[in-house]
């Protein structure tokens, strides 16, 4: 980054729908009007008079995050994000209630690790002004250290993983994970576990070309075992947008 910051937008899961950005540019144009010249006529009739306007303005160097939910396109799932600013929340719900998901998706899996898997399909877009460069490295990393009391356990693989598409043309749907075994079978190619909060962003894990005007989906999956405890989790998941 040159002259901006990286912006960091923060979401906590648990709440229903909504749109975030983390900054917004800057452009002030001022219209300075000069005195009124006095005009000039001449015995033949010609005027003469000029006016001098001033144009000044303020290009604050900025980098915008908008964060909101997407469907899945293999689905038609949709996720709702709920929230203001900088945090927002996404609600499963209780998911051993029979029915369809609250939110987002619900896929079991049977076999030798029996569970679900709760999935948000999430959509991130990048804006910028000011001094920089046009592209931008997009991260996703936990907030809070493991072991909390409510935190999804970490690990390789553990409780909290991110899903990205392939490296896309314009207007390519996304082909997602099955989400039918733990860990799932696209586990190290584009299903990952989300970094612990020591992880340094800046290397782009979710994308490290991001143009100014540019949006990705990703999806974001819960794990729980059929044997977790009952009870409400919490998980925080931090994005970094940094300009290169």
């Amino acid at each position: 980054m040159n002259s901006a910051s990286p912006r960091t937008a923060t979401f906590v899961r648990a709440g229903h729908a909504a749109r975030f950005a983390s900054a917004a540019a800057v452009l002030t144009l001022a219209f300075l009007l000069a005195a009124r010249s006095t005009a000039q006529t001449t015995s033949q009739g010609q005027t003469v008079g000029s006016t001098n306007i001033t144009l000044t303005g303020t290009i604050t160097s900025t980098v915008v995050l908008t964060v909101e939910g997407s469907t899945n396109q293999n689905g038609g799932a949709s996720t709702t994000i709920v929230g203001v600013g900088t945090h927002g929340a996404i609600d499963f719900g209780n998911f051993r209630v029979p029915g369809p998901a609250v939110n987002g998706e619900r896929h079991r899996v049977e076999g030798v690790a029996p569970g679900h898997y709760l999935v948000a399909t999430v959509r991130l877009k990048t804006q910028f002004s000011g001094s920089g460069g046009p592209r931008a490295m997009l991260d996703i990393q936990r907030a809070n250290p493991c072991g909390g009391v409510s935190e999804l356990p970490c690990g390789a693989p553990g409780g909290l993983f991110y899903a990205k598409m392939a490296r896309r043309t314009p207007n390519q749907a996304a082909a997602w994970p099955a989400w039918d075994q733990y860990p799932d079978q696209r586990y190290g190619s584009t299903v990952f576990d989300v970094p612990a909060s020591s992880y340094v962003p800046g290397t782009g894990n979710l994308d490290d070309l991001m143009a100014n005007g540019d949006s990705i989906d990703h999806q974001i999956a819960v794990w729980i075992p059929d044997d977790a405890p009952s009870g409400a989790f919490s998980s925080v998941v931090t994005y970094t947008v940094t300009r290169l």
